[in-house]
């Protein structure tokens, strides 16, 4: 069983309630000398865990061929947080958002005529597997199962964006290969535009979440929110 527990209303790690305060830290726009002092910054502004992408088109930079040094070191990245003791919310994809070329999927991937991306295609999934032989036992690493402090890994993002034709048969494909690389924190999936069988396919052991996009200055953003929260 995972040091990590999701409630209705509720997170614990470790058994102890949490708040968590999460804010975006990607490597791979920073870097590697400024890590230490961004995560640093963060952290004594309160925030006590980041998000962070990992895209698949940053490290496989030709077909076959991967790179995970110098700006592209995740592991040290990983380290530099545990180090620090910021907890991790880990966002592989394939998918990624950030307005990344691609999407975080390589070229090749995306021109293969012969595949369809982000569905559950055996050929498209062949692709994602060896991404994800690389980048997931890292991040299983450092789960905080592991003494990590890895605490939450997403599948995709805001899938339900892309009108795949079949979710929950691609999020479980995805799920059981971040099972099969060692993940056991919780995994989720993210609605961008509300539809949360879009984006997780009600998938088993995914959990549903929404990236909220709402405007302060609406004077029913509190009451948007929590209709938000309570579907949740």
């Amino acid at each position: 069983m995972s040091k990590v527990n999701l409630g209705d209303s509720y997170i614990k790690i470790n058994n102890e309630y949490k708040i968590i305060l999460c804010a975006s830290l990607f490597y791979f726009r920073i870097p590697d000398s400024e890590w230490l002092d961004r995560i640093k910054k963060l952290k004594n502004a309160g925030y006590n865990c980041v998000d962070v992408y990992f895209p698949w088109n940053f490290h496989e930079v030709e077909p076959g061929t991967w790179d995970f040094t110098g700006q592209k070191n995740v592991k040290l990245f990983l380290d530099m947080l545990a180090n620090e003791g910021i907890y991790v919310v880990a966002r592989p994809g394939p998918y990624i958002c950030s307005e990344w070329d691609g999407g975080g999927i390589p070229a090749w991937v995306l021109t293969d005529e012969n595949i369809k991306i982000r569905e559950y295609d055996s050929g498209f999934l062949d692709y994602v597997y060896k991404w994800y032989e690389k980048i997931l036992p890292i991040i299983a690493e450092h789960q905080i199962d592991r003494n990590g402090t890895v605490i939450m890994v997403q599948l995709d993002n805001e899938l339900d964006f892309f009108d795949c034709n079949n979710p929950r048969e691609y999020m479980d494909a995805l799920r059981d290969m971040a099972r099969s690389f060692g993940i056991t924190v919780p995994l989720f999936g993210c609605a961008g535009q509300c539809n949360l069988e879009g984006a997780t396919g009600w998938a088993d052991d995914i959990e549903p979440t929404f990236n909220f996009y709402g405007n302060v200055l609406d004077p029913e953003y509190e009451e948007k929110f929590f209709y938000y929260y309570k579907r949740l």
